[in-house]
């Protein structure tokens, strides 16, 4: 540990020693995106990581979830490669208490958060990404729990045709093709795109398939926005769920979401109203070649209608909202060749959900406070609330702390799942925390760093514990489970003519325990303890580039380990050429119960043309 903490003081001072004054690093003036209220990343009290564009186009990656991987305090667990089944958590959480969005939209799954990651869209199509650490109940409502990602897109001005395409090891092969077509004051991209692969092992084969649409249209005095999106993943899950020698498990999973929205401004009021619905089908059988012996098929239906606003007035800035969320599950399943109705057909859940946030800034000093009240029909109504404060020294430096209540439900799978291996809990709680953050951020020219450190108090903490007598799986309430870290991250731009394009330096240092038990925890205790994470972005020679990324993960349960991953690739105006790798060091490791690729090369383009 001491060896990291001066590794990671060392390239901080070497990144702060070689700064320069001519460059100007963008996200001094990228607003976080909330859905009522924007806040300039600058001057945010939060601590929070946006990946842009043009670092997404460098990276090493093919799908979110491996986007998401360099990210400090992120914990992705997938449980085969190219985002075919993942689970997210930050700060120690588990994938339950993370939530995820497109564009302000709630993926939340209530039969399991399993699915949270099935986001239609690919690398594509992304704008930026942005991670919310901490607790962002006051901000986004249920199961913000220990943070939020969101997954920006935006149809471009220019009429373009987009291709990116790939292939690599264990016959792995994709392609996207996009194309944008604005029509007057009317904004539309369309794409379609997919990812195959016969699998690292035996029945991990996986066939992904995207469709993606999104426009903006001006339209009186507002602007209207349509999205919708379709992902369809079939996969073999060799060790997927229950323990890893269920080697035959097969699941397909299908998620559909379409969103339309409409902002404009009234005088100090700016509204958005908002209707948005998400269907999920997942089909999965416990032995691929033998449906009868084991299947489960449940489609959940998800309902969301909001309105946020907020009025710019003399005392600062106030947002408000409302959300009405409306969420069924039906299934089937098959036990011993008879098909009866699951444990889940039948499920509904209810939630009507008030916001209510005000910015104020007094000389240098600004105070964010807000709540979030919520009405369940199962649980009743409960308030969560929570309050940012930052304080600006100088034009680059700013220290701020928050402090936030947050919760999550438990999902159907969590209340009433069965089967030889799981047994549910339908008297469970929601999980709730309290937790307290303090920061600092400098941000001068080309480089910006900062540090927080964090604690996390939970309450009725949901997880599924192993009972060595019975070798079952059961979920349960935990009391008394603390949560501390400490973060930093240090970034430097330099000059473009330099050899040297970009170094990022990033870890986490974490500590989570379960008070006077002990127990073998799926989920929540088996999280990442330490975690470094270094990205070099350089180039090396007639306008070949190289982004060199390099992982350090101590997770709990299991040896440290390294994983190195690395693009070469060429870049001409709007044409690449690329070689990358993951995993190159060949590291054992296992996510899940799952024991992840090895070395893994892929060979691809990307082009973009305008017509």
């Amino acid at each position: 540990m001491r060896k990291l903490l001066l590794i990671a003081g060392m390239l901080c001072l070497y990144l702060s020693g070689h700064a320069q004054s001519d460059t100007t690093v963008y996200l001094n003036n990228v607003e976080v995106t909330g859905n009522r209220m924007n806040i300039r990343f600058s001057e945010s009290s939060r601590n929070v990581n946006i990946i842009d564009r043009e670092e997404i186009k460098a990276m090493p990656a093919q799908s979110l979830p491996e986007i998401l991987s360099y990210v400090p305090g992120v914990d992705i667990r997938q449980r085969g490669p190219i985002g075919v089944q993942s689970d997210i958590s930050i700060r120690g959480g588990s994938f339950e208490q993370t939530l995820v969005m497109w564009n302000g939209i709630k993926m939340t799954d209530p039969q399991t958060g399993h699915h949270m990651m099935n986001v239609p869209i690919n690398n594509t199509v992304l704008d930026r990404v942005e991670v919310i650490k901490g607790p962002g109940a006051r901000i986004y409502g249920q199961n913000a729990y220990a943070g939020a990602v969101n997954f920006i897109t935006r149809p471009p001005s220019e009429r373009k045709v987009f291709l990116n395409s790939y292939y690599g090891a264990f016959n792995s092969y994709g392609a996207t093709a996009g194309i944008s077509l604005p029509v007057g004051s009317l904004k539309q991209y369309a794409s379609v795109g997919f990812d195959k692969s016969d699998g690292y092992r035996y029945n991990t084969d996986y066939d992904i398939q995207n469709l993606f649409y999104q426009a903006e249209l001006a339209a009186g005095p507002g602007q209207l926005q349509v999205l919708f999106g379709h992902t369809d993943r079939n996969f073999g899950a060799n060790g997927f769920y229950a323990s890893p020698v269920y080697t035959d498990q097969y699941e397909e999973v299908t998620t559909t979401v379409s969103s339309i929205s409409y902002q404009y401004q009234s005088n100090n009021w700016q509204f958005t109203p908002r209707v948005s619905w998400r269907r999920n089908r997942d089909f999965y059988l416990f032995i691929r070649d033998n449906p009868e012996a084991y299947e489960n098929l449940h489609l959940t239906n998800t309902l969301s209608l909001e309105l946020n606003a907020y009025n710019e007035n003399k005392l600062g800035r106030t947002g408000v909202g409302i959300e009405y969320r409306d969420e069924n599950i039906e299934g089937d399943w098959v036990r011993g060749g008879e098909r009866t109705k699951s444990s889940f057909d039948g499920f509904s859940r209810t939630n009507i959900g008030i916001f209510l946030e005000h910015r104020l800034k007094i000389n240098h000093l600004d105070v964010t406070p807000g709540i979030y009240i919520g009405d369940y029909n199962e649980f009743g109504t409960q308030a969560f609330p929570g309050i940012d404060l930052g304080y600006q020294i100088n034009d680059a430096l700013r220290v701020y702390g928050n402090i936030g209540n947050s919760f999550r439900l438990p999902s159907a799978t969590d209340l009433f799942y069965s089967s030889p291996s799981e047994i549910g809990n339908e008297n469970l709680n929601p999980g709730e925390a309290w937790t307290f953050e303090i920061g600092s951020r400098y941000m001068k020219n080309s480089l910006s760093l900062e540090a927080n450190l964090f604690k996390r108090n939970n309450s009725n903490l949901i997880d599924w514990v192993l009972n060595p007598d019975d070798s079952i799986w059961y979920a349960q309430n935990f009391e008394g489970v603390k949560t501390y870290g400490l973060e930093f991250s240090a970034q430097r731009i330099f000059d473009p003519a330099s050899w040297i394009q970009r170094i990022q330096f990033s870890g986490n240092f974490l500590n989570q325990s379960l008070a006077d038990q002990e127990v073998t925890s799926r989920y929540s205790l088996e999280h990442i303890r330490h975690q470094l994470i270094l990205n070099v972005h350089h180039k090396l020679f007639a306008g070949i580039k190289n982004d060199l990324r390099i992982r350090y993960i101590d997770r709990v349960g299991q040896a440290p380990y390294w994983l190195v991953d690395d693009r070469i690739y060429y870049q001409k105006d709007q044409f690449q050429i690329f070689v990358e790798a993951t995993n190159l060091l060949n590291t054992s490791y296992t996510e899940v119960m799952t024991p992840m690729p090895g070395r893994w090369f892929r060979a691809g383009l990307q082009l973009n043309l305008e017509f």
